[in-house]
């Protein structure tokens, strides 16, 4: 009797695993400079002792977030069909109901007034909240419509079984056009920095960004393009990164701040055919180098990896303690910032691994 491929785990792809390792990374490094950039947006803030420091920080967080969580959906959305192929619809909303809903609830109720309980602490209404677990929230969503369409398309007969191909160049153009057209288009009704209350959205206005990078991952997934992303696509992804970086950029930034937050100016049409191209080809880029270069593990990457989602949940309370503890020191902010990140990204990591020890963790974490 064949056994359905479908219902067959895939071969581990190291390179993926560390690319996500990378870019938990990168979230610590991002909330770190969120924390001394000045800007009303963590537990936990200081202003910065310079206009250069506090310029490059935003430089860092714009940069960031222009691609950085798309690439984190692209990968959710990459291994989201083979565990609906081999758990079926019930199993599967159950299990990220568990892994997912768990830790957003607990962060939700629990570690979010925790956080915000300062001097004088913030009523517990107005401490609640998912923080950084937004993502979670967004991915719950993603795969209980990811469920719905297969449902509703469960009587659809079979493709035929093609040969892995990346996409070619005109796909990945009509994407990112498509994509830059959605974002501008949203942002003239939710504006960047609009903030969503109740389920405490913070980046709403990258939401075609997102909900494209999870469909194109499990596009992706079907087709075998991981498989198949080659130096050459890398070398492409990132002529794209850096052509829009020097075509569109500069047109955006003539606008000013009306450039980020939207409101249908051209400027914020050109921001948003940036980043939009520099997501597109940073994260081919990096897919490409990453298989290249770093597609296998030892000992410490298997640790790495096997906590990646552990030190997301966690990270919120390491950085914040981190800031606190050096509230009273008068360093510049280059200096804090190196400091705060050298230790809270090991502390992070070392921590996963005996919290994930604990009695029905590892079950969720």
């Amino acid at each position: 009797m064949k056994t359905d491929p479908r219902t067959v785990a895939p071969p581990r792809l190291w390179f993926a695993d560390n690319l996500r390792i990378a870019l938990t990374s990168l979230v610590v490094l991002h909330h770190v400079a969120v924390m001394y950039s000045g800007l009303p947006l963590w537990y936990y803030t200081e202003p910065p002792t310079s206009a250069a420091a506090g310029g490059v920080l935003a430089i860092f967080l714009v940069v960031n977030q222009a691609w950085f969580m798309g690439a984190f959906f692209l990968l959710s959305g990459y291994f989201t069909p083979g565990s609906y192929d081999r758990k079926g619809p019930a199993a599967f909303l159950r299990d990220r109901l568990v892994r997912l809903g768990i830790p957003l609830i607990v962060f939700y109720f629990v570690l979010s007034p925790l956080l915000h309980a300062g001097s004088p602490p913030e009523p517990y209404l107005d401490a609640i909240g998912s923080g950084p677990l937004w993502f979670v929230l967004a991915l719950l969503v993603f795969d209980a419509c990811y469920t719905a369409f297969r449902l509703a398309t469960a009587r659809r007969p079979r493709p035929r079984e093609r040969a892995a191909r990346p996409p070619a160049l005109p796909m990945v153009i009509a994407f990112v056009a498509a994509l830059a057209l959605g974002t501008y288009a949203l942002r003239i009704v939710l504006p960047a920095g609009t903030w969503v209350p109740i389920v405490d959205f913070p980046t709403s206005s990258y939401l075609p960004q997102y909900a494209a990078f999870f469909a194109a991952g499990a596009v992706a997934y079907r087709r075998g393009w991981f498989h198949t992303v080659t130096p050459r696509a890398g070398w492409a992804g990132f002529g794209l990164a850096a052509g829009a970086s020097v075509v569109f950029l500069p047109l955006a930034l003539a606008g000013g701040l009306e450039a980020w937050m939207g409101r249908g100016t051209l400027s914020s049409l050109f921001f948003a055919l940036w980043d939009s191209s520099f997501a597109v080809g940073a994260v081919l880029a990096l897919l490409a180098f990453f298989r290249s270069r770093l597609d296998g593990q030892g000992p410490l990457g298997r640790y790495l990896s096997a906590h990646a989602f552990t030190v997301y949940v966690i990270h919120a309370f390491v950085v914040t303690a981190a800031g606190l503890a050096l509230g009273a020191v008068a360093w510049p902010t280059p200096a804090k910032f190196a400091l705060v990140a050298a230790v809270t990204l090991p502390a992070c990591f070392a921590l996963a691994g005996p919290i994930r020890r604990l009695p029905g963790v590892r079950r969720v974490l």
